[in-house]
């Protein structure tokens, strides 16, 4: 087995020191000094392997603490508005997230797309058995370290100690193994994949979802700490996790399942279907497209690929529009929702209009998430760029700058409609709750709104133009534009946390906006005729 580990390790190690190289490569200015026999040189691949390595342990530790963050800890400071008080809600939603919810979900025997899998035991002839049982024994050590030193800290924060971080994180391991162990004898007994059976899964989904945030806003939170901590509960779940690794240990079985699952049509079916979810919400049923959509009378005096452009958010308005429409449908869901607050619990009319002034912050976060350029910037490359970047014309810088400012402004003027929706929400439940004279120190808030949906529009086409992620296949292969989005992500998330006036926080948002589309505009004409190409 250790052999066996041994070598997928190996091939493990040579693939991603590739896709690092491959990364390092696709940074600007750096990318250029970086030789492509670098990928034929062994001992420069053993040290980007050790450096990727490296960076990979420092993932694994961030992964977990995001988790932990954005899941657990976010919901329940919302939930109690006091780090005193967060304990029970975080044992709470842990217990449903991580003691139920992973261990159904999840299964490194049943891993259909595996590639790893794939290349060691179909391709390399390895024991399918060694194989299985050497990454669960790895996985499972790996999760408990990136996961315990995270849950230590937080304990250390919100009271309970490091002796109870490590059962908690040891209960979540031997839960586990225990899924693991059930998910391989429902298969031996019943030849059924649990993860295959969508509605079950569907329903635990959502009932575990439901369970760990519905209840505790409701103030119905469970106490788990006398059930999770309890001497006899912390034994047999570790002794459950022991008969089950025992089980998954004898089971002589792993070959057959191998060749069920690991066969390359599934493999490459998974991938067909993967490229295709990435492009689905842009493709264009021209069976229902209606006449409006079909006539470009309206359009014949503009000229050049301002004409383009024309036509190309005519003919696709149903896909532009459908996402919008569901944002605006969801603030006025929320907006009446507030006005049920005025009108049924006018006691609550101070508190609504308090954080509706204070909400600067989170509007950062919420206009990231409303934003509908990246979507568009997928509908333009599925629909007109795939073709048309084919041609050396369409890359030149003066047609790229052109045809960038003409897509902005039909990006901001749609990512508009919902924050104008969301300025009109806010300023009716202000004059319903009777505090209109506050309208006009509010403006601050307002001119953030609309200065947030220009910018993230501006941001989502500039990337699409100085890092052009697609390619002809219809993958993302960017890390660069993934790593720039979680970047963009967690500086939103960031923005929580920042507390000054909102004047000042207006000023900055509009600066931060003219200074981000000059450097757009400027970067895009000059970096994006070698960037803005057909992978």
């Amino acid at each position: 087995m250790i052999s066996t580990f041994i070598n997928s390790f190996k091939v493990s190690f040579a693939e991603q020191a590739n896709t690092f190289i491959y990364f390092l490569k696709r940074i600007p200015l750096l990318g250029k000094k970086i030789p492509d026999n670098l990928y034929e040189k062994t001992h420069a691949k053993l040290i980007i392997g050790v450096i990727r390595e490296i960076l990979g342990v420092f993932g694994g530790f961030i992964g977990k603490a995001i988790y932990l963050g954005i899941m657990i800890i976010l919901p329940s400071y919302l939930i109690t508005k006091d780090i005193t008080k967060m304990q029970p809600i975080f044992i709470h939603i842990l217990f449903f997230l991580s003691f139920v919810l992973g261990p159904i979900i999840k299964s490194i025997i049943f891993d259909e797309d595996n590639k790893d899998a794939f290349n060691m035991i179909t391709l390399m002839k390895a024991d399918a058995r060694e194989y299985y049982l050497s990454k669960i024994v790895y996985r499972n050590i790996t999760d408990f370290i990136y996961f315990v030193i995270p849950v230590i800290i937080i304990g250390l924060i919100i009271g309970f100690s490091p002796l109870k971080a490590i059962v908690l994180v040891a209960e979540i391991t031997a839960l586990k193994l225990i899924g693991e162990g059930l998910q391989l004898h429902i298969y031996d007994k019943k030849e059924v994949l649990i993860k295959k059976k969508a509605i079950f899964i569907s329903v635990v989904v959502i009932g575990g979802l439901f369970l760990a945030y519905v209840l505790p806003c409701f103030g119905h939170a469970i106490n788990f700490n006398p059930i999770l901590f309890n001497v006899y509960v912390v034994i047999i779940l570790l002794g459950l996790g022991v008969v089950s690794f025992t089980y998954l240990w004898k089971y002589i079985k792993y070959t057959l399942i191998a060749k069920a699952l690991l066969t390359k049509d599934k493999l490459f079916n998974v991938e067909a279907v993967r490229k295709g979810a990435t492009f689905s919400t842009v493709k264009l049923d021209e069976k229902r497209m209606s006449k409006e959509e079909l006539n470009t009378k309206k359009y014949d005096k503009k000229k050049g690929y301002e004409y383009l452009n024309s036509l190309f958010f005519l003919r696709f308005r149903r896909i532009m529009v459908k996402p919008i429409k569901q944002r605006v449908v969801f603030i006025c869901i929320i907006f009446l929702i507030g006005l049920y607050l005025v009108f049924f619990m006018p006691n609550k009319k101070t508190m609504l209009v308090t954080e509706i002034k204070k909400s600067i912050p989170i509007l950062i976060f919420i206009m990231y998430t409303m934003s509908t350029g990246e979507r568009i910037c997928k509908a333009m490359f599925y629909n007109c760029d795939v073709s048309l970047l084919r041609y050396g014309y369409y890359r030149e810088g003066s047609v790229i700058l052109s045809n960038f400012t003409s897509r902005l402004k039909r990006v901001v003027i749609l990512n508009l409609i919902p924050a104008l929706t969301l300025c009109a929400a806010i300023v009716c439940i202000i004059v319903a709750s009777g505090y209109s004279y506050e309208l006009i120190s509010m403006m601050p808030l307002f001119l953030c709104i609309l200065c947030l949906a220009c910018f993230f529009s501006i941001h989502h086409l500039f990337m699409y133009y100085v890092l052009q992620p697609y390619t002809a296949e219809l993958t993302v292969k960017s890390p660069l534009f993934k790593f720039v989005n979680m970047v963009m992500y967690l500086a939103c998330y960031a923005c929580l946390q920042i507390h000054t006036p909102p004047y000042y926080f207006t000023a900055g948002i509009i600066i931060t906006t003219l200074v981000y589309m000059g450097v757009a505009l400027v970067l895009t004409y000059r970096v994006a005729p070698r960037t803005f190409k057909l992978k």
